[in-house]
C-alpha cells in the first residue's frame, strides 16, 4: 500500500494509551508530504474500526497508485497532477466508542417486537445495561460498580414510572452520570440537562415521525429499519419516554467524549506532529461520532492554520456546528463556529450527507423531542436539530450544496476556506463511508490544500 499507517489509541479522558505509538508516528513522518487523520464513529471494537480504515484507505490506493501509469483516463488528469509528488500517510485513531440506537433495540427491527414491547419496559431495561458500560480503551465491556447501582435503581423505578417522583429520580440518575460541560444548545443537551424531568417525560412520550425521503419515503414505518423502527418512535406513552430519555444519555456520553478525545488527546497530538514537521499536510475525516471528534480537534487548533483540510463523513453531530447564527433571535453561533470565524481550517471542508443515514435519523428526532418540537417530521434541514449526516452544514454562509459524491473522474471545485455539502445518496447507510467515491472525494479536497 502506497499510503503508510501509524496507529494512536486514547483513553476514554483523551490521553494516549501507549506512548511508543506517538513516539514512532512523530519519528516516522520524514517521508511524507501529507497525513490523514483518521477517526471511526460507534464502532465496538478494534476490528469493526480497523475494517473501515483498511477498506477506505484501500480505496485511497487505488486511486493514488494512478499516478504511476503512463496512461491515465482524461478526466482524471487534473486529479493525478494535483497529487503527484505527494506522500501519503495515516494516522489511525482508535477510541472507546460504542454503538448507540443499534437495531437490537428491538430485535429483529420489526413491527411485531415492538408492539410485544409496546407494555412492558425491555428496551429501556436493555439501554441502562448498557449504561453500565464505561469503556476505558474502545472493545472494553468492564462494568463500572457506581454506574451499575445507578442503573439498577434506574430499573427499579420503571414500573412506576407514571408517578412524578419516579420520573424525576429516573432522570436525576441519568443526570448524574454525564458531564455538564458538554451541553450546548445546538443539540438540546441544554435542555436534557435543565428540563424538569415530567417536562422530559411528556415530551419524551409524543411519538416521533421520521423525515420524509426514506427508502419508502414519507412517514416510514417500524419495520423497514429507520430511525422510526430503531426506536419505536411510532410509540407513545411512558414506556417510550423511558427509552427514548435513556437513549438521549448514551448519545450525550458519546458526543462528549468524542468532544474530549478530539479536543484534548487529538489536538495535542496534532501540535506535535506540526511541530515535528511544521510542513505537513493535514487532513481531519471522521466517520459518525468520529466526524465530532476530528472537528473538536480542529476547533482546538490555533486560528489560521495552514495546510488543513477536514472531510466529515456522515457526521453525527447537529447541522448547526458551523453555523454563523440560526434559532431565534438573538441568534446563536454553532458549537463549532469558531473554525470558521478563525480560520482554523484554511483548507476545504466537505460534508456528505444523504437521507438513506437512518443512525443519524435516531439522535436528532430524539433530540428534538426533548426540546419540546412539534413538528410534522422531524430531523430533516428544517428541524432546529437535524443532523450533519443528514442535511449537511445549515445555516451557514460559507457553505455551498453544489457537489454531488460521484465516481472518480467527477470534477469538484473544493477552494479553501469554505464549506461544501455533498448530496451523497449513492451511499446506502450510515457505516457506508468506504466506497471508493468517498475515497476520491476526500483526496479530492486534499488535493486542494497546496
Amino acid at each position: 500500500m502506497a499510503i503508510a499507517t501509524f496507529d494512536v489509541e486514547f483513553t476514554k479522558d483523551g490521553s494516549v494509551f501507549d506512548g511508543a505509538q506517538l513516539t514512532a508516528l512523530t519519528a516516522g513522518l520524514g517521508p511524507f508530504s501529507d497525513l490523514l487523520v483518521l477517526s471511526h464513529g460507534w464502532n465496538n471494537d478494534m476490528a469493526e474500526a480497523t475494517c473501515l480504515y483498511d477498506d477506505l484507505l484501500g480505496n485511497a490506493d487505488r486511486l493514488l497508485r494512478l499516478r504511476e501509469q503512463d496512461v491515465v483516463p482524461e478526466t482524471l488528469c487534473a486529479f493525478t497532477d494535483r497529487l503527484r509528488g505527494r506522500t501519503f500517510a495515516a494516522l489511525r485513531i482508535y477510541w472507546p466508542s460504542k454503538k448507540f440506537a443499534d437495531a437490537d433495540l428491538i430485535p429483529g427491527g420489526g413491527a411485531a417486537t415492538a408492539k410485544a414491547e409496546k407494555d412492558n419496559f425491555d428496551a429501556v431495561r436493555r439501554v441502562l445495561d448498557e449504561l453500565k458500560v464505561d469503556p476505558q480503551r474502545l472493545g472494553d465491556r468492564a462494568v463500572d460498580p457506581i454506574r451499575h447501582a445507578a442503573m439498577e435503581q434506574a430499573k427499579a423505578l420503571l414500573p412506576n414510572l407514571a408517578t412524578a417522583a419516579a420520573q424525576r429520580e429516573f432522570v436525576d440518575l441519568l443526570r448524574r452520570m454525564l458531564d455538564p460541560a458538554a451541553a450546548e444548545q445546538d443539540d438540546a443537551s441544554e435542555d436534557f440537562l435543565s428540563a424538569a424531568p415530567e417536562t422530559l417525560f411528556a415530551n419524551a412520550a409524543m411519538p416521533v415521525t421520521a423525515p420524509g425521503g426514506g427508502v419508502n419515503g414519507g412517514n416510514a414505518g417500524i419495520s423497514d429499519g429507520t430511525a422510526t423502527g430503531l426506536l419505536g418512535d411510532l410509540l407513545s406513552g411512558v414506556q417510550a419516554a423511558a427509552r427514548r430519555i435513556a437513549n438521549y444519555a448514551t448519545y450525550y456520553e458519546m458526543k462528549a467524549r468524542a468532544g474530549a478525545v478530539g479536543g484534548t488527546g487529538v489536538a495535542d497530538v496534532l501540535r506535535q506532529v506540526r511541530q515535528h514537521k511544521p510542513s505537513l499536510r493535514l487532513h481531519l475525516v471522521g466517520h459518525s461520532f468520529g466526524g465530532r471528534l476530528v472537528t473538536a480537534a480542529a476547533n482546538a487548533l490555533p486560528s489560521n492554520t495552514a495546510a488543513v483540510s477536514m472531510s466529515l463523513l456522515q457526521a453525527a453531530f447537529s447541522h448547526n456546528g458551523l453555523s454563523g447564527g440560526f434559532g431565534d433571535p438573538p441568534r446563536k453561533k454553532g458549537f463549532f463556529r469558531a473554525i470558521v470565524d478563525e480560520q482554523r481550517i484554511s483548507g476545504p471542508i466537505i460534508i456528505t450527507h444523504t437521507k438513506n443515514d437512518k443512525a443519524v435519523g435516531v439522535a436528532y428526532p430524539l433530540a428534538s423531542r426533548i426540546a419540546g418540537q412539534n413538528a410534522a417530521a422531524l430531523g430533516d434541514q428544517n428541524d432546529p436539530y437535524g443532523g450533519m449526516g443528514r442535511n449537511g452544514a445549515q445555516h451557514t454562509d460559507e457553505a455551498d450544496n453544489v457537489a454531488t459524491l460521484g465516481l472518480p473522474g467527477t470534477s469538484y471545485a473544493f477552494k479553501p476556506g469554505r464549506i461544501h455539502n455533498i448530496s451523497s445518496d449513492v451511499i446506502t447507510g450510515h457505516s457506508d463511508v468506504t466506497r471508493i467515491e468517498v475515497a476520491y472525494a476526500l483526496l479530492s479536497a486534499a488535493g486542494a490544500v497546496t
